[in-house]
């Protein structure tokens, strides 16, 4: 159980992490882009409302995994619902990346992060289901 915890409190903190993509203005996006050798990003209302709620979108998400790891026996089927997602994730962000042709590295952190934890959360859970209470 305390795997399956630990799983569930990565990826809700993770995922809170984008709420930096909410309170950023443009200009600091700009600045973080070109870390990762963008050269820029748009400068368009439309851009950045995007950005801002698919930030909050995921914080959302977080806040829900953060839920889940206070008792995840409590939640029944929300738990593996929440790795089969996580899972789900990770291959559209692999396939999102390469068809977009973006560099390997700057797709693959999310991509396998979301993998790796969506198969940890599954396979704890079913652990944690047969272990007796």
């Amino acid at each position: 159980m305390r795997a399956l915890k630990i799983c569930l409190w990565i990826a809700g903190i993770g995922c809170l992490l984008s709420l930096f993509g909410m309170v950023l203005p443009v200009s600091s996006w700009q600045s973080i882009a070109k870390l990762f050798g963008i050269e820029s990003v748009p400068n368009l209302p439309q851009f950045s409302y995007a950005v801002r709620v698919g930030s909050g979108t995921y914080a959302g998400v977080g806040i829900f995994f953060i839920i889940l790891a206070l008792d995840p026996l409590r939640y029944g089927i929300m738990v593996p619902f929440s790795g089969l997602g996580a899972v789900f994730v990770g291959v559209v962000c692999a396939i999102a990346g390469l068809l977009t042709k973006m560099a390997f590295w700057w797709f693959m952190g999310d991509s396998l992060s979301c993998l790796v934890l969506g198969a940890l959360i599954l396979v704890f859970w079913k652990q944690a289901k047969k272990t007796p209470g």
